[in-house]
């Protein structure tokens, strides 16, 4: 059971409520993990719509992800033996635009912010990456718009 404090409010989070983050094969504790890091990080009104999940060939025991919001996108990165995490966020209007190639095994998803360089993540299983990048242009089109 995940505690979850967003905003003040206080809501104890079972793995039923994470069952959305789980429906193309995320592993269900690393999804706990992150979503634990990132819900503290949600602004007023922001919520999580997809997170995705590296799984490389071998086995991976400290994967990196994606995670996507409607105001922004995560990308998250274990270090130091898990003990640490390093976080590249982008507001939607702080991204050019969204690569996705296919490999052998996995996908690979590049950010291509419009300043600052290039960030991509692989080994992501390719149904969730094709997932992603269906919910990434949605949201990236819609916050265009909006500016």
């Amino acid at each position: 059971m995940l505690q979850e404090q967003n905003n003040g409010s206080i809501i104890y989070l079972d793995m039923m409520s994470l069952d959305k983050f789980l429906q193309d094969g995320q592993d269900p504790k690393i999804v706990e993990k992150i979503y634990g890091k990132i819900v503290d990080m949600l602004m007023h009104n922001e919520s999580i719509h997809y997170i995705a999940v590296q799984k490389k060939p071998a086995v991976t025991l400290l994967p990196d992800s994606i995670t996507i919001s409607n105001k922004r996108i995560f990308l998250c990165e274990f270090t130091k033996l898990g003990l640490a995490t390093n976080f590249e966020i982008f507001d939607w209007k702080e991204i050019k635009d969204i690569a996705f190639k296919e490999e052998i095994f996995g996908s690979k998803i590049t950010v291509i912010p419009f300043t600052g360089e290039n960030l991509s993540i692989d080994y992501i299983p390719k149904v969730q990456a094709r997932r992603l990048y269906q919910l990434i242009k949605e949201d990236f089109r819609r916050n265009q718009s909006r500016q």
